[in-house]
This record gives structure tokens, C-alpha cells and sequence, in this order.
């Protein structure tokens, strides 16, 4: 009887635990039911959000954003762990962007990869696509290369192609001032010696300039090269350059012409007469030159490239000889005795 008894109450435990697994399992159920359209909505859609439980988009931040901030002053090659470029360099440099085919972090294109580069130095820069690859900047069939000015800003993005044009200039901020720089000085300049004599066998030399001497120089196309007394082009296109200085002869003049022709000349890329690209002569009687200083003007427009040098110069050109030295000097009344300036026109 007991036997029996103890039977019965197993039945009834099996019974019962039977049951209370049959509702669990229900539960479980239903709340899976529940569960999965959440579950298969974002394996759907895979939408990930930072300081935020409501992502909007595939990637929603709510909040800052920080990338990687890099200064560089020489040419370099830009890699997977770029993305805002800042060149503060004082010579021209070149960034040239990642091939697209082997670029990390694994062989194939880097379609999307984007860079932000700024010209924050007082050199130009130059951005190149790597190899044969171009760059669209929609002018065309696309560019090898661009320049960038100083306080120049740029945005490339990959267009995921392997070859031909593979990187488009989506966002492109050059200089918005017009570039015009003017030298202006008041000091004495006097020829003597060697220079005199060359002076007098004419050829042509500088007239110098310092850079304390700048009046203006904006824009970011030109910049003055104080060691070597000439403009530096930083950007090639069409130019206007003008000169002026007011001449004069120490002591008397040699021959019978009763005047002496000075040329003022323009010169690019050296200062021998084959260098100069505009010139003006003044031709001036004796007496005047001796006893006053006469202005001769130069003005000229040419086309430049980046890396021409333009200097000032002055020589003898023709009729009688200053026979002690010459000089550039103020007329009464007046304060400079020399200017030499440049105004960009227009880029290639």
C-alpha cells in the first residue's frame, strides 16, 4: 500500500513538471515571436549608433567626431592612417595620394576613402594622383596634378576605380584674392667698382630690394626672395610685372652725344641681356643726368610658370659713359626712388 502510495506521488511530480516545462516553452516561444522582427530588422539593417539608442542611418553619432590631424612640411605619400592633411611648409612640396590598387589595408580600390588637405604654409603645394592615375576635377578627361596656394583647401574622395580616373576633387577653395605684391624703396642705390663696370659694359644689373621694402603681397601666387633680390612664382598664369627707378650719373659723362641711354629691364631666370623679357630705355641729356634723377619705367605681361624667378635690372644701352659710378636716387620733393611690382592676370 505505502509502495503504491509513493508511485502515485511520482506520477503526479512527472505530471506536473511536464506541465510547467509545456508553459515555459510556450513563453519562450511567444516571446521569440515577439522578439524577432527586432532581431531580424537589425541583421536587416545593421544600423549602429554612438550615444544614441535610435541610429538613423547605418552610422549615427550623436556627438563629435575627432579624425587624424597630421602637419607636414615635405613631400609625402598619403596612407590608410591619413585623413586631414595640414602642409605648413616653406618650400614647394608634393602630397601624392595612395595607388588604388594596392593601397591598404588590402589590394583592390579604396572606394570612399576621403582626404582633407589644407595649404596652411607660404609655399605652393602640389596634389598628385599616383602613377598614371588622374584625378577628376571637371574640366575633363581628368589631371594628373593640381596645385594648391597658400590658405588653399582641398577634399578628395575615392571613386573606387583602379585605374584611369580614380580620385575626384569634390571640394576645391584657392586663394580668393587677387594676387598683387609691390615693392617700394627710398634708400640709395650706388654702382661703384666692378659692378660699375659691368654697369657700363652693359650688363644688366639688379636692382636690389629688401623685405622691409614690401608695400603689399597678397593672393599667395608670388613671393619675394630677399637673398637673391627677385620675385618667386609660385603659380603659373599671365602676369603684369612693372618697374620703375630714378636714375642718376656721379660726375660727368664721357663722348659727344650730349645724352646717355639706361636701359631698365625685366629679366626671368638670370640677369643677362637674353634673360630679359621686357625692357625701357630713357634716354637723358647729359647735364640732366648729372645733376638730377630722371625715372625710367618698365612695364611688361608675360606668361610665368611656377619656379620663374623676375628680377629688376638696369644697365648702359647707348650714347655717352657715366665715368665715376651711377646711382638710383630720390628727387627732391619725393620719397621712393624705386617700385617693382607683380599683378596675376590669369591661371593657365
Amino acid at each position: 500500500m505505502k509502495s503504491f502510495k509513493n508511485n502515485t506521488r511520482l506520477i503526479f511530480s512527472i505530471q506536473a513538471f511536464n506541465i510547467l516545462n509545456t508553459q515555459k516553452l510556450k513563453k519562450m516561444k511567444k516571446s521569440l515571436l515577439y522578439l524577432s522582427p527586432f532581431v531580424f530588422t537589425a541583421l536587416l539593417h545593421a544600423q549602429v549608433g554612438i550615444n544614441t539608442t535610435i541610429p538613423r542611418s547605418t552610422l549615427t553619432v550623436n556627438g563629435s567626431f575627432a579624425g587624424q590631424y597630421k602637419l607636414s612640411s615635405a613631400s609625402t605619400t598619403l596612407g590608410a592612417s591619413d585623413y586631414y592633411m595640414a602642409f605648413n611648409g616653406s618650400t614647394a612640396a608634393t602630397f601624392t595620394l595612395p595607388a588604388a590598387t594596392a593601397a591598404a589595408p588590402a589590394a583592390g580600390n579604396i572606394q570612399g576613402r576621403v582626404y582633407y588637405i589644407k595649404n596652411t604654409g607660404s609655399a605652393q603645394l602640389t596634389i598628385a594622383a599616383n602613377g598614371t592615375e588622374l584625378i577628376d576635377n571637371q574640366t575633363g578627361s581628368g589631371v594628373a596634378n593640381f596645385k594648391l596656394n597658400p590658405a588653399g583647401y582641398a577634399m578628395l574622395i575615392s571613386r573606387g576605380t583602379v585605374s584611369g580616373t580614380t580620385w575626384e576633387l569634390s571640394t576645391f577653395i584657392d586663394k580668393t584674392t587677387s594676387t598683387i605684391a609691390a615693392l617700394g624703396a627710398t634708400d640709395q642705390v650706388t654702382y661703384t667698382g666692378t659692378a660699375f663696370t659691368n654697369f657700363n659694359n652693359s650688363i644688366p644689373q639688379i636692382v636690389p630690394f629688401a623685405l622691409g621694402d614690401m608695400i603689399v603681397n597678397q593672393g599667395g601666387s608670388v613671393t619675394w626672395n630677399d637673398a637673391g633680390d627677385y620675385w618667386q612664382i609660385l603659380e603659373s598664369g599671365v602676369y603684369k610685372i612693372e618697374g620703375y627707378a630714378y636714375f642718376g650719373s656721379v660726375g660727368a659723362l664721357s663722348g659727344t652725344s650730349q645724352w646717355t641711354g639706361i636701359n631698365l629691364n625685366i629679366t626671368k631666370n638670370g640677369t643677362a641681356i637674353s634673360n630679359i623679357i621686357g625692357g625701357n630705355r630713357g634716354n637723358i641729356m647729359d647735364v640732366i643726368a648729372q645733376l638730377g634723377n630722371t625715372p625710367i619705367n618698365v612695364n611688361c605681361i608675360v606668361h610665368l610658370n611656377a619656379g620663374d624667378r623676375v628680377y629688376l635690372t638696369m644697365n648702359y644701352g647707348a650714347g655717352d659713359f657715366p665715368t665715376t659710378s651711377v646711382r638710383i636716387a630720390v628727387p627732391n620733393s619725393l620719397i621712393e626712388n624705386r617700385n617693382f611690382s607683380m599683378q596675376q592676370l590669369s591661371v593657365p
